[in-house]
């Protein structure tokens, strides 16, 4: 269960980034929309695996760190001749990405309850 306590810890960081970070920077309303609901959505999902570290929630991880990286590389693409802007959403892209990829391994190694101990 670590790893997936790892995994909601990422989440949150990343979710907590990019609200920040739109409310700092970003001035269309169409990437506030997408970056402030795409990161609520990391928080509720860190706060669940950080508070209720369950495989069932994996999914959902997974899910999620892949319209993150949609989300994400859209908007690299978007503002690809602003270097700040450019490196900003490839970092939280990479942070969203690596925690559903800890959260699918974590899930991976856990034993399921009719297993073998």
């Amino acid at each position: 269960m670590k790893g997936l306590r790892l995994a909601g810890i990422l989440w949150l960081v990343s979710g907590v980034m990019s609200v920040v970070l739109t409310i700092v920077f970003r001035t269309d309303a169409l990437q506030w929309v997408l970056t402030i609901a795409s990161g609520l959505v990391a928080v509720v999902l860190g706060i669940w695996l950080s508070v209720r570290p369950n495989t069932a929630i994996v999914p959902w991880s997974v899910a999620v760190g892949i319209a993150w990286l949609i989300i994400f590389a859209v908007l690299t693409a978007q503002q690809a001749g602003e270097l700040v802007a450019w490196s900003t959403d490839v970092f939280l892209a990479i942070i969203g990405v690596a925690a559903a990829v800890v959260a699918y391994a974590a899930a991976r190694e856990t034993p399921t309850a009719g297993g073998l101990p």
